[in-house]
């Protein structure tokens, strides 16, 4: 795993929920692991060149610009960002970067960034949702160019459905998205007959649950629907999103997945990625606003990841 004090240099300003307070909490809880749980070293910033993989030009700049010029958001939409901002994104996306590439070296079988901003919902010209750049989709365009791997599955369980990825990946013949949330709220996406197009057609799974649905009814809806994807994709790794806001009582999600289902959907990916993609699975930390539930379901999430 991986975390570090330098995420919460990205201020987001008072009460916001994506702050460095819910980090906190999150990090004193990882601390707690037992030590056989191997913390990655510090990662390194992510070249723009790799951010350029998956955006534009015109947007990586224009988030050099707006934080250099002190803004409180950015031009995109609603990211709230700082001075640190840039710097730490471009942190965030290259710690997962590093995790990626210990992880094709065989050096750990899967390993989780708790890494801030989010990325999820970051398309290629449009940072929003909290988000900045994507870093998700950075790692599997690096997975895709420096390692030459053709199947990449990334799934998504953030509350919110991951428009930003999806967006990037429609087209994509060798990327399978699937992305379970609650239906009918922000960005008001993935619905399940938006299923890719062209090439990609049928490698985008949305999986909308209804509010206040349990545990239960997700896993349930993973099996039929989740698991012929994975089966049929036969990844050779796996990428999470891995948000924590589907969790209940969080404040700005209505799922009410108790910490075994974070735990249970960690087990299949892992499961999936032992069949197709020899153990290979990197996740990264998506949402989360309430700061308890967010450090007890990620603690569960990387018990899994590490489990047999």
């Amino acid at each position: 795993m991986h975390y570090a004090a330098d995420y919460e240099r990205h201020d987001t300003g008072p009460g916001h929920p994506e702050s460095a307070y819910r980090y906190r909490a999150l990090r004193a809880a990882l601390e707690s692991l037992p030590p056989e749980i191997v913390r990655l070293s510090t990662g390194r910033r992510a070249t723009v060149a790799e951010i350029l993989l998956v955006h534009e030009p015109g947007y990586h700049d224009l988030v050099y610009q707006d934080t250099g010029s002190l803004a409180d958001f950015l031009r995109t939409g609603d990211t709230a960002i700082c001075e640190h901002s840039y710097d730490v994104a471009l942190e965030a996306c290259g710690a997962l970067l590093s995790a990626v590439d210990a992880v094709m070296a065989g050096k750990v079988a899967s390993a989780f960034c708790a890494v801030r901003p989010p990325g999820h919902h970051a398309s290629a010209s449009r940072g929003m949702g909290f988000c900045v750049f994507n870093n998700v989709a950075v790692a599997a365009r690096h997975l895709q160019a420096r390692h030459g791997l053709e199947r990449i599955a990334i799934v998504d369980w953030d509350v919110h459905h991951g428009n930003g990825t999806e967006e990037i990946f429609i087209e994509d013949p060798n990327v399978l998205y699937v992305s379970l949330h609650e239906q009918y709220i922000y960005p008001y996406t993935g619905d399940a007959s938006d299923r890719g197009r062209g090439a990609g057609l049928g490698l985008n799974v949305n999986i909308p649950l209804p509010r206040h649905s349990d545990g239960r009814q997700a896993l349930a809806a993973w099996e039929a629907r989740a698991t012929p994807a994975l089966d049929a994709f036969r990844p050779e790794f796996v990428l999470i999103s891995a948000g924590f806001d589907a969790r209940m009582n969080d404040p700005i999600g209505d799922l009410c997945w108790d910490d075994e289902t974070f735990a249970e959907m960690t087990r299949r990916c892992v499961g999936h990625a032992r069949e197709w993609g020899h153990g290979r699975v990197v996740s990264v930390l998506e949402g989360g606003y309430d700061p308890q539930g967010l450090a007890s379901a990620a603690v569960a999430h990387v018990l899994a990841l590490g489990e047999g």
